[in-house]
């Protein structure tokens, strides 16, 4: 019994096609296994323009009477005439070209295979015409997997040209899911998802391996549809590839590559990414090919000018991460209590790594160090989760499309923050401090005052790695404030000393230095009632740490609690 075909929805691209305007020319790539012509077929569907589709057949003439007769004169009345005239295939491809021009047409006119019809002369004569002749209020889409071809019958197109390449065409972790539970698969989400990976988000391929899995692990069959339907003749290329070379490889030999789904680019240029260019696992390990191209600089830019942005602008979430937890996105304000513990955790030691990223290991062991190995990556896995769910409430919607949401990212064993958009309140001040390592002014001072509302990380008291971020950035607070005191108390400015005794004071009640520095400051200028109450402060708070006080702190107590001098009798 055959497994059920899924036909699960395609967001992605369908949001490519619905951008496909009038007299457009869109250019759908991939190797076999990404379901191209079904995802178009299926958009197809819901949109509410007329579809009519040119199958590559034996030669030009063959596709043109196969699309007659699905016709059958309805949209193509002249290319139906022609072909019942049994006209030669150019007068029938003329003809095809004149129902599309129609003033009230409006088609949308899909080519499948179309790098198959370019092998014959009249095939890509014909192409070439379709691409390059005046655009009308047609669409047209070409499907075929040798994007350079395609790209050179479109090169001299007067129509508006999209672009939409494998990585569009990837399937997300929630279409893997619905084909892996079609077809009775029961392993470990982790397995599955490392296999989406292994595949580059090549449907075909990753169906191929549920079967191989149910049926016992034989890869005959994997094996077989990778080499002859995926790879094709693009097998020695691959392998010239992985070979070490002097030679740098062409940029835009690797970026078709990529767009046909056969290369992975690397981590900052696409979502499967890792620290360098790669073979998907499966086509590596078929081919018998090494997995990572080392030969390949890492810095290749690949992102197609022409392509569509299918990318969504998302809002900067701003953590404020100094005293209770809360973040400010789209217009939202999230409380941190709100969100999971050990998401906040998660969070929170995001913010203490340098650039807010940190390998799956590191993050297991600060949050789950007693967990083992797979318990603590499903913690993990579940942490991330709920996070981007706080971030993002529409995160399980944005999966349907294959684009994970672009706060937190967990790719190539890395768990990173999205820099463009997070920041943290935590990593401003740092970067403050660093700023003012010798003399601030006063209006950087008052604002790195103002944005501390509290300690670093208060939901997690007591994880080593949380005090000793928060440590050093009280630290690093306190430093700049004694120096800007002493500054300032050198040019007898006592007032803006005791203001800025005060404020740090707020900022940590209990230490008894700087509460002894304001009970002085306070005498010192004459408000003495003040200096009393700060010096009593300083003195529970240094007794508290084993210090003894010193003696003017003790003169200011012992005096204020003298018995008060009788009135004076009116």
């Amino acid at each position: 019994m055959s497994s059920p075909r899924v036909q699960s929805a395609r967001p992605r691209i369908d949001a490519a096609l619905d951008a496909l305007t009038e007299g457009g020319l869109a250019l759908i790539c991939g190797s076999a296994g990404y379901g191209k012509s079904s995802a178009v077929a299926a958009w197809g569907i819901r949109t509410d323009r007329p579809m009519r589709w040119l199958r590559a057949s034996r030669d030009l003439g063959n596709a043109l009477h196969l699309a007659a007769d699905e016709d059958d004169g309805v949209r193509l009345p002249r290319l139906a005439r022609a072909v019942r005239q049994q006209q030669l295939g150019s007068v029938c491809a003329a003809a095809l070209l004149a129902d599309l021009a129609a003033p009230h047409s409006e088609l949308i006119l899909v080519i499948d295979d179309a790098d198959s019809l370019a092998e014959s002369p009249d095939g890509l004569g014909f192409l070439r015409t379709l691409a390059e002749r005046a655009p009308d209020r047609s669409r047209v889409a070409f499907i075929g997997r040798r994007v350079a071809q395609l790209r050179l019958i479109a090169a001299r197109a007067k129509r508006q040209v999209m672009h939409v390449g494998a990585t569009a065409l990837r399937v997300s972790p929630r279409q893997t899911r619905q084909i892996a539970e079609a077809r009775g698969w029961s392993g470990a989400p982790t397995a599955l998802e490392e296999a989406r990976r292994a595949a580059a988000g090549n449907g075909g391929i990753l169906a191929t391996w549920l079967e191989q899995m149910r049926d016992g692990g034989d890869r005959t069959d994997l094996e077989e549809f990778i080499r002859r339907d995926v790879v094709g003749g693009s097998g020695p290329l691959l392998a010239r590839l992985a070979q070490p070379s002097s030679e740098e490889p062409n940029p835009e030999l690797l970026r078709t590559l990529w767009e046909e789904g056969l290369l992975i680019a690397p981590a900052d240029q696409d979502e499967l990414g890792e620290a360098g260019w790669t073979i998907p696992r499966f086509i590596a390990e078929t081919l018998e090919l090494p997995h990572t191209l080392g030969a390949v600089p890492s810095s290749v830019e690949i992102a197609p000018a022409s392509a569509i942005a299918l990318r969504v602008v998302s809002p900067v979430a701003v953590v404020h991460d100094l005293g209770p937890l809360s973040i400010e996105v789209s217009g939202r304000t999230i409380d941190g209590t709100s969100i999971r513990p050990r998401s906040v955790a998660l969070l929170h030691y995001l913010a203490t790594r340098p650039r807010h990223a940190a390998t799956r290991d590191e993050a297991i062991d600060a949050l789950w160090p007693d967990a083992e190995a797979q318990a603590g990556l499903n913690s993990l896995n579940q942490a991330i989760y709920h996070l981007r769910r706080a971030l993002d409430p529409d995160y399980d919607l944005e999966l349907q499309d294959g684009t994970p949401t672009p706060y937190i990212r967990h790719e190539a064993e890395m768990v990173t923050v999205n820099l463009d958009l997070v920041s943290f309140d935590s990593a401003r001040l740092r970067s403050t401090l660093d700023g003012v390592r010798r003399r601030a002014r006063v209006d950087q001072l008052d604002d790195l005052l103002d944005s501390y509302l509290g300690p670093f990380a208060v939901e997690v008291p007591f994880e080593p790695w949380a005090e000793q971020h928060r440590s050093a950035l009280d630290v690093g607070i306190f430093a700049v404030i004694e120096r800007e005191m002493a500054a300032a108390y050198s040019v007898g400015d006592i007032d803006r000393a005791i203001d800025l005794a005060l404020r740090a004071v707020r900022i940590d009640p209990t230490d008894g230095a700087m509460l002894e520095h304001l009970a002085l400051l306070l005498e010192e200028s004459g408000s003495i009632a003040g200096a009393r109450r700060a010096a009593a402060r300083a003195i529970s708070a240094l007794r508290e740490m084993d210090i003894a006080p010193s003696p003017a702190l003790q003169r200011l107590t012992v005096s204020s609690q003298q018995p008060a001098r009788p009135a004076l009798p009116q």
